[in-house]
Formats: structure tokens, C-alpha cells, sequence
């Protein structure tokens, strides 16, 4: 096969995670466990533009008309976005692509800058316009492009935080984003980094959600292709240390030092072999964390989980971790709460009523947000432990 972001054919399977179940759908009843589909979940590597990508891509619709991840539940996230909006507060028009709960869109709003938001989840984009987050819901085409510019002109700027990650198809990606700008505009991309999840055994991250999983070299053969320059990146420390990337509608920026940087280190350090060694790493520290959570288990010692992020999904399925070994995770998303995780079906619960002084160990999935859990459990005396790669939490 191709690779689908550059058309190379230097591409190889690097990882192979079984069978695996969608990480963002949640059953909330017997007839919806018992109807839970689970695929292989394969990752390929394209040497050329070195990006990774899910072998079989699962169709969009089913994973992102009804979803159940709101951002702003996050009180990190929301922060991030704060402080983003003030960055951003000069341009004069802002489109945040793939919007969500309108997590960008209301400090813009407070800014007093013109935004609007675009997002393919019904419901999570209802949530928004409640709000008065002008958000039009669907999926980024040309058909909803052409809706927006009959009532506005074309954008300065674009977001578009932890979205091209998730899309079908790249390349019309990039077109569609090339059509909808203005010239000299600018893009900004903020991605999840493939060569972090090697460097920590982040392999949770990867999932049927998220086909594409990029360098800042795969983000810039994308975008050079249509006439658009990668000229600027800022690391960032949201979803354990992502690039925000920085592209202009225009093949003549100037481009920073820390850009070429990055470019040049990943050329050096991220290929096929950077993959064996992570690949051995992976069923490794799933037996590790199944070992840990028997042997607690068997001292009668009460586990709960914090956080039930997409990556339980993967954490579980892979070490095949099931209510038998953890009693159940708490959540503050109310679109998650009294549901199951998929696959392994750990009953998900929210916080009210459920931190008490029977708990013994809390494995936070949700670990870059622990300072904030930490203090949930104050008056309780707990142990915290990280999932992958296992360890004590402080």
C-alpha cells in the first residue's frame, strides 16, 4: 500500500495491537455490549514523510456523529485554550476546525474576536450553540465551507488542535484548507507527536479514532504539496507533549531555527528501528501492569481507576485488564459516567459518592492531569500508580 499522506510506497506494518474495540464509543447497556464490534488494529510507517497510520481505517461517521468526549471538562485543556485565544486575539476572523464544546471558542468569544467553530458530533456541537458558540456541525468539506462563506468572508486564521490526527483523507484535508483560507493567512495545527509516543511507550495513544499519527516532517509534505509552508513550531505540553505547528498560506515565510530543528531530528532519530525497540516495550509493560494489578488483587487490596480517556481503551484491551482486577474507573465526563469502557467493560462512574476510604490504589490513565486528581483524594489515604510503563505516582 501507499502511504496516504505523501503517496510514498515505502511503508511498513511496525506494530501490531490485536484486536481492538472503538476507544470512544462507551456501551451503556447489555444490548450495547453484547453488539460491540472489536478490529485489528495495525500500524503501518512511511519512512518517506515518517508518519504512522492505522492500517484499516474505520468509517468516520460511526465513530464521530454521537461521541463522548467533551474537552472542556478538562481543566487543563481549558487553560491551554486560554492562553492559546491570547496569543491568537489579533486576527481578525478565527475558525477552530474540529470545535468540540466550543473549548476555543469561548474565550474568543470573552476576547470579543470573531470566531466560529465547525465539528462533526451532533451532539457535542449542540452543546456548543446552547452556549452560544456558533458552531456549524459536520464534517470539514467543501459542502460546509461553501455554507460558512456565503455568510462570512475567508478566514485569517484556522485552528484546527488534535484534528488532523483523526481525518479519513489528508491530502483533501490540505486542499479543502488551501480553498478556505485567505492568502498569507495562517494555520494552525497542534498535534499529538508520534516520536513522543516512543520516547514515553506511549502505545495507548494509538486507536481507531486517530488513523494518522504525524511528525512535524509528515505535517510538512502535506501542506507543502498544496502550496502552504510549515515556517514555525511551538512544543507544548498537552496529551503528553505535543508540536503546535505553524503554516502559512505562502511558499516564501521565513523559517524559524527550532522548525529546521525539529525537521533535522527526526530525520535522524525516527524510523523503522526506533519502532522494534518500542514494539518489544509494549507487551512487556502490559504484563507488567496485569502482574501489578493480580498480585494487589490478591493482597485484598480495593483498585479503582482515574480517568477514562480513549487510551483505556487500548491499555486494557491489549493487557486485557477487566473488572475482575479493577472494581471501576471514575470520570467527570457526564457523557461517560454510569457507561462501560470498551472491550474489557469496566463499569464507569462519576466522582460524587464514589471517592471513598475503602480504596487502597488508584491507577490514574489520565496521568498528566495527577496534580488536579491528587487533590480529589485528599482526605483519604491512597496510592497513585501511573499504567504504562508502571510506576508510583507523587
Amino acid at each position: 500500500m501507499k502511504c496516504r499522506i505523501c503517496r510514498s510506497e515505502k511503508v511498513s506494518e511496525v506494530i501490531n495491537l490485536g484486536k481492538q474495540p472503538l476507544a470512544n464509543k462507551y456501551p451503556k447497556n447489555k444490548d450495547e455490549l453484547t453488539k460491540e464490534k472489536k478490529f485489528n488494529l495495525k500500524i503501518i510507517f512511511c519512512q518517506s514523510c515518517r508518519s504512522g497510520q492505522i492500517k484499516k481505517i474505520i468509517n468516520r461517521n460511526i465513530l464521530f456523529e454521537d461521541y463522548y468526549y467533551l474537552s472542556s471538562v478538562n481543566k487543563k485543556l481549558k487553560e491551554h485554550f486560554e492562553r492559546l485565544a491570547i496569543k491568537i486575539k489579533r486576527y481578525n476572523f478565527v475558525v477552530d476546525v474540529g470545535s468540540n464544546d466550543g473549548i476555543l471558542l469561548q474565550p474568543l468569544k470573552k476576547l470579543k474576536v470573531k470566531s466560529i467553530g465547525i465539528d462533526p458530533s451532533i451532539n457535542v456541537g449542540k452543546i456548543a450553540n446552547d452556549r452560544g458558540l456558533e458552531t456549524y456541525i459536520g464534517f470539514f468539506d467543501r459542502k460546509i465551507i461553501k455554507k460558512i462563506l456565503k455568510k462570512y468572508d475567508k478566514p485569517d486564521l484556522i485552528v484546527a488542535s488534535s484534528v488532523v490526527t483523526h481525518l479519513e483523507n489528508p491530502i483533501k484535508f490540505s486542499k479543502d484548507i488551501k480553498n478556505f483560507i485567505r492568502k498569507d493567512g495562517t494555520l494552525i495545527i497542534e498535534i499529538e507527536y508520534l516520536q513522543n509516543f516512543l520516547k514515553n511507550l506511549e502505545f495507548e495513544r494509538f486507536y481507531f479514532d486517530r488513523p494518522f499519527y504525524y511528525s512535524a516532517n509528515s505535517i510538512n509534505k502535506l501542506f507543502k504539496n498544496v502550496g502552504m509552508t510549515l515556517y514555525d513550531i511551538e512544543k507544548i505540553d498537552v496529551h503528553g507533549g505535543s508540536l503546535r505547528c505553524f503554516i502559512k498560506n505562502s511558499l516564501r515565510p521565513k523559517i524559524t531555527n527550532r522548525c529546521k530543528k525539529i525537521l533535522n531530528d527526526e530525520k535522524q532519530n525516527l524510523n523503522f528501528n526506533s519502532f522494534k525497540k518500542f514494539n518489544k516495550q509494549i507487551y512487556l509493560n502490559s504484563k507488567i501492569l496485569k502482574d501489578q494489578l493480580i498480585s494487589f488483587n490478591k493482597k485484598g487490596l480495593n483498585i479503582i481507576g482515574y480517568g477514562s480517556p480513549a487510551r483505556v481503551s487500548t491499555i486494557t484491551n491489549v493487557g486485557k485488564i477487566n473488572s475482575n482486577l479493577i472494581n471501576y474507573i471514575i470520570d467527570d465526563s457526564p457523557l461517560k459516567q454510569n457507561r462501560y469502557s470498551p472491550g474489557m467493560h469496566i463499569k464507569i462512574l462519576p466522582r460524587k459518592n464514589n471517592i471513598n476510604k475503602k480504596i487502597d490504589i488508584v491507577l490514574v490513565f489520565a496521568y498528566e492531569y495527577f496534580k488536579d486528581i491528587k487533590k480529589y483524594f485528599s482526605k483519604i489515604k491512597v496510592k497513585f500508580y501511573k499504567p504504562i510503563p508502571f510506576g508510583t505516582l507523587r
